[in-house]
């Protein structure tokens, strides 16, 4: 996306394709249940669904809860190539994903009265909330199953399924949509969510099954397995429930200081954010596979390579999304039947007042999650809470007793406020310090490399890693095997490219006299140690088994749209 294309690059754009049309197309839906409520019934039923949101994105935080920390499990397991643990992990996914939607389906249900009483607002708000809460019960059967999917295709470079299913969900939502509102109501809009869940679903099961995936399901329960998960999906998708708590507080906020009129600004101030939120979901979801993969082979240097594209590519949309949001700030509010001049003005003060703030809250996001990759669980919950809840409440509790426009102004600063707050924490790590926290001691050990199949450029990289090795006080016998490895399997994959260039990288990494070379590239899928095996080989295949025929170990596996060698010495 940015500078030289690198085999990170490369695969970061592949996700983040799939990424920004799921979490847009998501967004894109949420904001048409609004616009047809506000065009179709009014914007007093458009207020009521500001209220019952929370209760999606709660549920939406417990589907994270249970697939996030199984598929970061699962890309852990890629990492150490354990294609039997993946599978394993897949299935306990799919039988708990199944087993949430039946109780929480039970729990809408049962605990309707006591769920709805939470709000002490007027009837005419109580009988939309009502009704829109009765098509969305229906959400929790279809929504752990899809997402549980939707994550793992992530995770296991089937990108192009995922933009398919989101496709297929928009369509069906945004019909079903007018449809069923001009004849039920705003229950319709509740239901047209759920069938465009299932349309999703339906689609994903079908790239799953007939061979069109490596993901096996078999009946495996392991109860450590499921807490293990849950405890990295807790902190992981901690920031999802401080999201659905967030508008609650705002809301709260702005009937305490402003009065129930008043709700509609808060509609159009949290549609903004969720948007906002969207997108820099989807870059959680660029990161964490590849995060989570360098992060289990220890490989400092590609995570912080890894990161440093992702916080680019945070501030370019950052800035990018402040732009357009001044521009349009005008239009949403007519998107959701805002029609009294005052209130339209307040709802585009309000967006204005926090586009500045943005950028901060993108990329502590992108930090926050990141601490889950590299397991500082405690420091990611710490933050997301600074981030969501602590400073926010703060800035409202400021700006409520100013003004409304002072109220969204200090909301908007409490993101840079959290930045600097996790600027300063981090700060406390000693030798791990940095934004990071990776250990310098580590990270000064270790190598890594980018280049293409290119002759010319392979054999410069050879003279490259041979003079950095010297550098690093690496033997000569060791040193000269591990620059005969780089040129040969960089010439190897110069003849497999032909005319179609692709990239590799080369990571070295050294700890207690012990060596890994790990070798990437995004190729077609080409398993040149078990070619060698089958004695089927040119003679540079030939060669390159017989200078690593003696290694401690040696393995291929096929890692989302990657091809990864692992030589250790």
């Amino acid at each position: 996306m940015f500078g030289k294309k690198t085999v990170i690059s490369t695969r970061f754009n592949s996700v983040f394709v799939a990424s920004m049309v799921s979490m847009v197309s998501s967004y894109v839906l949420a904001l048409t249940d609004n616009i047809v409520a506000g065009q179709i019934i009014g914007d007093s039923a458009v207020a009521a669904m500001t209220l019952v949101f929370p209760i999606y994105t709660l549920l939406l935080f417990v589907s994270y809860v249970v697939s996030d920390g199984l598929v970061m499990m699962i890309s852990y397991a890629q990492g150490r190539n354990d294609r039997e643990e993946i599978n394993r992990l897949f299935s306990l996914g799919m039988i708990l994903s199944i087993d949430c939607a039946i109780f929480f389906f039970a729990a809408l249900v049962l605990f309707k009265d006591q769920i709805l009483s939470f709000w002490e607002i007027s009837e005419q708000l109580k009988a939309y909330s009502v009704s829109y809460y009765d098509g969305l019960k229906f959400f929790p059967l279809v929504m752990f199953v899809n997402i549980f999917i939707y994550t793992v295709f992530m995770t296991e470079g089937k990108e192009n399924a995922c933009i398919i299913s989101s496709a297929t969900s928009f369509m069906v939502n945004i019909a079903l949509d007018i449809i069923l509102c001009q004849n039920m109501g705003i229950k319709g809009i509740g239901l047209a969510t759920m069938f465009s869940m299932l349309a999703s679903l339906i689609t994903q099961i079908y790239f799953l099954t007939g061979g069109r995936s490596q993901l096996r399901f078999s009946w495996y329960w392991d109860l450590k397995k499921i807490l293990k998960g849950i405890y990295f999906s807790f902190y992981h998708s901690i920031d999802t429930l401080f999201i659905s708590i967030l508008p609650v507080l705002l809301s709260m906020g702005v009937i305490r200081f402003f009065g129930e009129d008043e709700l509609i600004v808060v509609t159009v101030a949290v549609n903004l954010l969720t948007l906002v939120i969207a997108i820099y979901g989807g870059l959680v979801d660029c990161l964490q596979p590849m995060v989570c993969q360098y992060h289990a082979e220890n490989n400092f240097y590609s995570m912080k390579k890894t990161m440093d594209l992702g916080i680019k590519v945070t501030v370019v949309l950052s800035v990018a999304m402040t732009f357009l949001g001044m521009i349009f700030a005008d239009f949403l509010p007519m998107l959701f039947g805002v029609e009294e001049a005052a209130l339209e003005e307040e709802a585009v003060t309000a967006m204005r007042f926090l586009l500045p703030f943005i950028i901060f809250l993108g990329c502590v996001l992108i930090y926050s999650n990141y601490y889950v990759y590299i397991e500082e669980m405690r420091l990611s919950a710490l933050v997301k809470l600074i981030l969501f809840l602590v400073m926010p409440c703060i800035g409202m509790e400021i700006g409520g007793k100013i003004s409304m426009n002072a109220f969204w102004l200090c909301v908007g600063a409490s993101f840079a406020v959290s930045f600097a707050a996790n600027f300063i924490v981090t700060k406390f790590f000693g030798k791990r310090g940095g934004l990071l926290l990776l250990d310098k001691n580590i990270l000064n050990k270790q190598l890594s490399y980018d280049v293409d199949t290119i002759f010319e450029d392979i054999i410069a990289l050879t003279k490259k890693v041979d003079a950095d090795l010297l550098r690093l006080g690496v033997d000569d016998k060791t040193r000269n095997k591990l620059v005969l490895f780089t040129e040969e399997f960089g010439l190897h994959a110069v003849e497999r490219a032909g005319d179609k260039i692709f990239q590799l990288e080369f990571s070295f990494l050294i700890d207690d006299d012990a060596y890994r070379v790990i070798i990437r590239d995004n190729g077609t899928p080409y398993d040149i140690l078990a070619i060698a095996e089958e004695k089927k080989f040119s003679f540079r295949e030939f060669f390159i088994d017989s200078i690593t025929e003696r290694v401690v170990s040696r393995n291929y596996v096929e890692s989302g749209d990657e091809n990864r060698v692992v030589i250790r010495i």
